[in-house]
């Protein structure tokens, strides 16, 4: 065995340094291979594919009304009281029609005098103009009889404003709902001095004959909502979800939150919902069919941005893409690689380092996700 052992030193030694012509001659070793990677992929699909995006919202009243007066007096009678509902058009509160008739009167009485002094000086005038042709009247006369009949129409005219403006007056000392809905605060009561300015607002009147839904959406789900998607309301104490539909997607991110608002209409007719009421919004956006499709996994998400790794001539290769609607299994690529592109699945695709060697091993079956497929909750990787 020793005997084995120098031999080997020898060999080696020999290998090592050779003498030539007594010079001693450096034998280097080969440079490493670089690692070769196995890997398993599948080619990027075609299919469709849709999701659930659930969400925490309320419940609102589509409109809300601070109801003053439009014209100041003491609050004679209120009508209504919290909690009431009320007919479009009926008696919310009663301000003292006292002055304001008394007013409607005086202008009256105005317009009246304006009217007498206008016929009085279209009747001098007539008479002017018989003298007139008699050449008894003076033309700077006449002059003075037409200014004068201009003057009077338009006190008229400015007396009759006046009238309407004062019987306007005095029919808004009763104040009327402007569309059905309940009494959701009472501020003033009987006695109190009603001003226009700054106004004094006596109700606060809510249209809960229907209402809204009010969601907020993260900015990942931009591209994924659109008006008319079908929703559910689920609602405490409500054993059914409630059918709605997207109505309204709003324009607007919030920064703060790095969100943005989803409106539903939701009719109430019978009133068995209120307005405040904590709701969850369940969206089910309308399936994208011939969507490129990936597995959900092997779609990593670095410092905010979507890549997938392709084999692209032996090695591992980085792609941003742009990622659309994803389900639990599955992920639209909006952009960044095409149908039929090898894409790296299982642990390597969180795991290799672009620009790496690898080889391919096996070969998953393209996904594919049905128009029947069942919807599934899930927001982007």
């Amino acid at each position: 065995m020793i005997a084995g052992r120098r031999l080997a030193g020898a060999v080696l030694a020999g290998l090592l340094c050779l003498h030539c012509d007594g010079r001693r001659v450096s034998v280097e070793a080969p440079p490493p291979q670089e690692p070769i990677v196995d890997v398993s992929v599948v080619r990027v699909g075609e299919g469709a594919i849709t999701q659930r995006i659930s969400a925490p919202g309320s419940l609102l009243a589509r409109r809300e009304s601070e109801i003053g007066t439009m014209v100041s007096g003491r609050i004679e009678r209120v009508f209504v009281a919290e909690g009431d509902r009320v007919e479009a058009g009926a008696p919310l509160f009663q301000i003292d029609p006292g002055p304001h008739a008394a007013a409607l009167r005086g202008a009256e009485a105005g317009l009246d005098l304006a009217r007498a002094e206008r016929r009085q000086i279209e009747a001098d005038l007539a008479r002017a103009r018989e003298l007139e042709r008699e050449r008894i009247v003076a033309p700077q006369q006449m002059d003075r009889l037409a200014t004068s009949l201009a003057v009077a129409r338009a006190r008229e005219r400015q007396a009759a404003e006046a009238v309407a403006i004062a019987r306007q007056d005095l029919e808004r000392t009763r104040v009327v709902a402007p569309y059905a809905g309940s009494v959701a605060r009472r501020l003033a009561d009987e006695g109190t001095t009603a001003l226009v300015q700054p106004q004094t607002i006596v109700l606060v009147l809510q249209e809960t004959a229907a209402l809204e839904a009010k969601a907020a959406i993260p900015e990942s789900q931009l591209q994924s909502i659109q008006p008319g998607d079908p929703t559910l309301l689920f609602v405490e104490g409500i054993a059914d979800p409630i059918e709605t539909a997207v109505a309204v997607v709003g324009d607007t991110i919030d920064p703060a939150t790095r969100t943005y608002l989803v409106t539903m209409d939701v009719a109430n007719a019978d009133h068995r919902l209120k307005a405040g009421v904590f709701a969850r919004v369940e969206i089910r956006p309308r399936a994208r069919q011939s969507a490129a499709l990936v597995p959900r996994a092997a779609v990593r998400t670095e410092e905010g941005r979507n890549r997938v790794l392709v084999v692209r001539d032996g090695r591992a290769q980085a792609v941003p893409v742009e990622v659309g609607v994803v389900s639990d299994e599955l992920a639209e690529i909006v952009k960044g690689v095409e149908v039929g592109e090898p894409v790296i699945v299982g642990e390597a695709a969180g795991a290799l380092a672009p620009g790496m060697r690898v080889r391919v091993v096996s070969e998953e079956p393209a996904p594919a996700a049905p128009t029947g497929e069942p919807l599934a909750r899930g927001p982007t990787p």
